[in-house]
Parts: C-alpha cells; sequence; structure tokens
C-alpha cells in the first residue's frame, strides 16, 4: 500500500474526505488520484485487493475499487464483502469495463454503492464521489444523533452530576458500539438494572428486546427452563412449548440480574449456551442459534464466591469482559439533592397532588443520612413524605 497525500491541504483546520483507490495499475490509480485531489480530496493509494482489505477501509469516507484487479490477487468481488465485514458503512464504488456490466449488477447486489466505466469520465467520478462522501455524512449524522439520545436517555434514568456518576455515564458509552458482556457491579438499591436498560437504549440493539430475568427469584429447578425454554411434556406441567428468555431476547438484550445467585448446574448451561451462540430446550433435541447481548448484574462478590467454588471460574471470564461499578448513594451525597426533586416529579401523579420543594432541614437530613438502601431507599422516604406530607411544600 502506499498512501500520498495533497501538501496544499491543511488537515487540523477542518476536515477533508479521503477517498481511497484500489488499482493495480500504476497509471490508473496517478489518474484517478489527480482528479480527486483537484476536486480537495485526500486520497490513498492500493494497489491491490489484499492491501484494502488488510487495511480493512478505517479512516477512508469513500472507495474506488477496480473489479479487474490481477489475476493472482484478491477479485474486487472478493474485497466487497471483506469490507461489509470491517467497514459496513463505507460506501464503495466500483470501477469497470463497459462490457462487464453483469459484474456491475453482481457487485451492487454484494454492496457496492455506485459504479463508473472505464475510460473514466471525470464528471461521473466527481458526482459518485461526492453523492458517496455525501452518504458518509449523513451516516456519520445518524450515529451523533442516536448517540446523543441514548445519552439524553441514560441521563434522565441514571441521575447525578458528581464526580462518580461521571465516571459511571462515561463506562456506559464506552459500552454503547460493542457487544462485548458487561457485569453490572453494585450494592442492592443502586440503580444495576437502570444501567443495564441504558446500556441496552444507547446501544447498537436497542432496536430489539430489552428482557430481564432475576435469578435470585427463580428457583433453581425452574432455572434452565426460564432461560432456555422447554418443549411441551418436558416435564410435569409443561402443557405447551415455551420459549425461554435467550430467545425472547433474539436480537436484543438479555439482562441476567442477581448473576451470583444462578444454581450451579444452571451455571454450566449457560456457559455452553455463550461458547457454542446455541441453546437447546428443557426435552429438544435441536441446537437453536441464538443472537443476544448478555448484560449481568450482581451486589454479590463473584471473586469470593469463584474462590469458594460457588461460581465457575471459566463463566466469571466470560461474563466480567467489561466490569461497571455503580457507586452507593453515600459516596456521591451531592447527588441527593437532584434525586429527590427528581422524585418529587416522579410521585406526583400517585400522591394527587405536586408537592414543591423540600424544606431545608429535610434535605440536610437527607445529605447526612447513610442510606444502606441506596437510591431505592431514597425513593422510598420520598414518596411516603409525599403521601404523609399536609401541605404542597
Amino acid at each position: 500500500m502506499s498512501e500520498h497525500e495533497p501538501h496544499t491541504e491543511d488537515r487540523s483546520s477542518h476536515a477533508v474526505a479521503r477517498v481511497g483507490v484500489v488499482d493495480d495499475e500504476p497509471a490508473v490509480r496517478r489518474v484517478l488520484r489527480a482528479r480527486l485531489e483537484k476536486e480537495g480530496y485526500l486520497v490513498t493509494e492500493f494497489e491491490s485487493g489484499a492491501a484494502i482489505v488488510r487495511q480493512g477501509g478505517a479512516g477512508l469516507d469513500a472507495l474506488c475499487l477496480d473489479l479487474g484487479l490481477a489475476e493472482d490477487d484478491l477479485s474486487g468481488m472478493e474485497v466487497i464483502p471483506h469490507l461489509r465485514t470491517s467497514a459496513p458503512d463505507l460506501p464503495i464504488i466500483v470501477v469497470t469495463g463497459q462490457s462487464d456490466l453483469e459484474s456491475v449488477i453482481e457487485a451492487m447486489r454484494a454492496g457496492a454503492w455506485d459504479f463508473v466505466t472505464k475510460p473514466v469520465d471525470a464528471d461521473r467520478l466527481k458526482l459518485a464521489v461526492r453523492r458517496a462522501i455525501e452518504r458518509t455524512a449523513l451516516t456519520k449524522r445518524v450515529a451523533e444523533l442516536t448517540r446523543e439520545l441514548g445519552e439524553a436517555r441514560l441521563t434522565r434514568q441514571l441521575v447525578g452530576q458528581s464526580a462518580p456518576m461521571k465516571s459511571l455515564f462515561d463506562g456506559i458509552r464506552r459500552v454503547f458500539d460493542s457487544d462485548g458482556a458487561v457485569c453490572i457491579l453494585g450494592e442492592s438499591g443502586t440503580g444495576k438494572e437502570l444501567v443495564a436498560r441504558a446500556i441496552h437504549e444507547g446501544g447498537r440493539r436497542r432496536k430489539g428486546p430489552f428482557v430481564p430475568i432475576n435469578c435470585a427469584a427463580i428457583p433453581e429447578h425452574l432455572q434452565e427452563s426460564e432461560l432456555f425454554g422447554h418443549e411441551k411434556g418436558a416435564f410435569t406441567g409443561a402443557t405447551a412449548t415455551y420459549r425461554g428468555r435467550f430467545e425472547q431476547a433474539e436480537g436484543g438484550t438479555l439482562f441476567l440480574d442477581e448473576l451470583g445467585d444462578m444454581s450451579p448446574a444452571t451455571q454450566v448451561k449457560l456457559l455452553r449456551a455463550l461458547q457454542e451462540k446455541t441453546i437447546r430446550r428443557v426435552g429438544g433435541t435441536v441446537d437453536i442459534p441464538t443472537n443476544v447481548r448478555i448484560v449481568a448484574a450482581t451486589h454479590r462478590d463473584l471473586e469470593d464466591l469463584v474462590r469458594k467454588n460457588a461460581f465457575r471460574e471459566d463463566l466469571y471470564f466470560r461474563l466480567m469482559v467489561y466490569p461497571i461499578e455503580v457507586p452507593p448513594l453515600r459516596e456521591r451525597p451531592d447527588d441527593i439533592p437532584l434525586l429527590a426533586a427528581h422524585f418529587l416529579r416522579t410521585f406526583r401523579d400517585d400522591v394527587g397532588r405536586e408537592v414543591a420543594r423540600i424544606s431545608t432541614e429535610a434535605l440536610e437530613a437527607l445529605v447526612a443520612h447513610g442510606w444502606p438502601g441506596n437510591v431505592c431507599g431514597l425513593q422510598n422516604i420520598v414518596h411516603r413524605a409525599m403521601l404523609t406530607c399536609d401541605a404542597e411544600q
């Protein structure tokens, strides 16, 4: 791969679109590069299909790809699926001879954005690249707006401006665009399910379902059935086929709450499901492929459970790809006034009136309290106070 950039561009002062050119003929690359640089683009040259596949399309806003690459190289048609995987939003403009329009149709079906024919017409090339750049800009803007919407939902549900909460927000944002397993750690009442929902709603699986399951609330003998489902007649009382939480969460997020209370037998089945990306219903004989993101949560010390052989070490490492610690309320007292005001708004419909404020003395008492029940404890106290107070104050 060789890279050439015009020296007249000041990349530090404004964003300049970068266009890749893939062709095994140096003369053709030079012609395309000259025409694109004339339009103000930064051009990166690739002398082979293998070179652009190795680079992966990173940093490019558009790519001109010759379909007729050398026989000892990857063909242009073979390059397209590689780039659709590594750079799915990169618009690819295929370049081909006029007599090879069947290949153009095949390339467009494979994911190419546009095409130009040889000999390349300067105006046609200019139009195709400009449209591709506009598409990239629109894709980036949609992604930005989606992230902003996710962050707006995040701050609306998770109230706080303290340093611990800013650190929490940063951790959540870091996993928006990943499918890696997340384990949310924190005391009871800190809002771990809210964090899990924020990860789901701000991430790439937001259009899919969010399916929670509380492992502590389900008897051990029913955990496997709840997670993986069961076939009709699999056991006494199984009068119909049941799609478990894995199947219900297909394409979305499965939230395993109170993970530390999962039975050893279910841990084994869960590990297999994560490794194989398939599940088998209780009483079933068919492996069902799954496509879910796993977010887990626990208030227990999983490392200690592993040391005591109460939790599988291999499952621990499988789920602890990215741990997120939710701070207890006592470590962020500056957020208590914000939370109290939030709960005043939340419960006004329930109590049938609007309580405008909390007295200074009451607020000082709330801030000074240790809050063993964390945010849930504060929420209950504010709700109770609104129900019992006589005046709207």
